[in-house]
């Protein structure tokens, strides 16, 4: 690598208030509330791709809450209080969202979320909950009926009334362009491979350290490569996206199988489908993107015998992104020393939980 310039050296000296590792909704939610709250502040975010690598732009596009057979899931290893306290902060989490960026910039639809079943025991199950959840629901929102049993093209299901659907990409966009008109600075394509958090300082794998009086990491699935020790598990997801497809029935966002399965349309005769970690989900914990087979196949199969897809319908795109979980799916706010704070572990609901997130972390700061 050539030696730094003059110019070069005096911008690398510059000691930032604020630096932010990802790019991600939580990462540049951290520098707009901080930006918002300390207008004069230099704020740099840094991440290693060219857009952020992980779930923020790469997942399915889902402004969901939760179902009820992922709830009923969720209390075998978590409590009342804190389930409770996650859903309201999702509810949150979208409602800000929302107002920071404008429904039409993120192309926001509420459709309402269906979850439905193939399995008589499993919707029994689920539908004796019902009131119980809706009477949650009224207590954290101050929304009534929220969940309602109905089916959907033959298939048992609930239906939540207050979820819906957006574009991750223009969300994404969106809060960069308004990061950008406050003055917040990038560096994209910038991978960072050390974090002093005595000194402050983080280092590229170009060798450059840059400082900062504060710093956050908003890396999620991606923590562990700086910080090995955290308990923050990557957990892959696949998605597809159909060529388009005639006279499509299935409209709006859904879940199957306790959250493990999800679909939505896109536009009027294109689908999404995605999910399945739970076919292969020790294979799936890694941060390598690629596809594996057996959930491939397992989506397909689905498709075919679950949504009965016309049988000439065909893939059009395929990708994966890495969310990153917690052992609890609560997200983790650690402080690493006095002025450096890790935020991550969104567990599936970055959408719902970023921005808050992002807004929260100022606080520790």
């Amino acid at each position: 690598m050539p030696s730094q310039s003059y110019w070069e050296n005096v911008l690398h000296e510059t000691i930032y208030d604020l630096i932010v590792v990802g790019a991600g909704l939580t990462g540049q939610s951290t520098a707009y509330f901080f930006k918002k709250e300390y207008p004069k502040a230099k704020i740099l975010v840094i991440d290693r791709g060219f857009f952020p690598i992980g779930a923020s732009t790469r997942n399915a596009g889902f402004a969901c809450i939760g179902t009820i057979g992922e709830h009923l899931a969720d209390l075998e290893i978590d409590s009342e209080g804190l389930l409770k306290n996650r859903i309201s902060n999702r509810y949150e989490g979208l409602n800000l969202l929302r107002e920071t960026l404008g429904d039409k910039a993120i192309d926001f639809e509420q459709t309402g979320g269906w979850e439905i079943f193939k399995d008589s025991n499993e919707f029994s199950k689920s539908r004796e909950e019902v009131d119980r959840f809706n009477q949650w629901m009224e207590e954290i929102t101050g929304e009534e009926n929220w969940y309602e049993v109905k089916t959907y093209l033959g298939s048992p299901a609930i239906f939540n009334r207050m979820e819906g659907m957006l574009h991750p990409g223009k969300m994404i966009k969106s809060l960069y362009e308004l990061n950008i008109s406050l003055g917040v600075e990038f560096r994209l394509q910038t991978s960072i491979n050390e974090v002093n958090t005595q000194d402050m300082e983080v280092r590229t794998d170009e060798g450059i350290s840059i400082k900062a009086n504060r710093i956050v990491l908003a890396t999620n699935a991606f923590t562990s490569k700086l910080l090995p020790k955290r308990t923050i598990k990557p957990g892959r997801g696949y998605i597809f996206v159909t060529k388009e497809i005639d006279n499509l029935a299935w409209k709006g966002t859904f879940h199957y199988d306790k959250g493990y399965v999800y679909f939505r349309n896109i536009g009027d005769n294109r689908i999404l489908l995605g999910g399945g970690r739970n076919v292969d989900i020790e294979s799936e914990i890694t941060t390598d993107f690629g596809i594996n087979d057996s959930i491939k196949n397992y989506l397909i199969e689905f498709a075919n015998e679950k949504l009965n897809l016309p049988k000439n319908w065909k893939i059009e795109q395929e990708w994966s992104g890495i969310m990153g979980f917690t052992e609890s799916k609560s997200p983790m706010v650690e402080k690493l020393s006095d002025n450096c704070l890790l935020v991550a572990g969104l567990s599936g609901m970055g959408v719902a939980l970023g921005m808050k997130l992002g807004k929260e972390a100022v606080k520790h700061l």
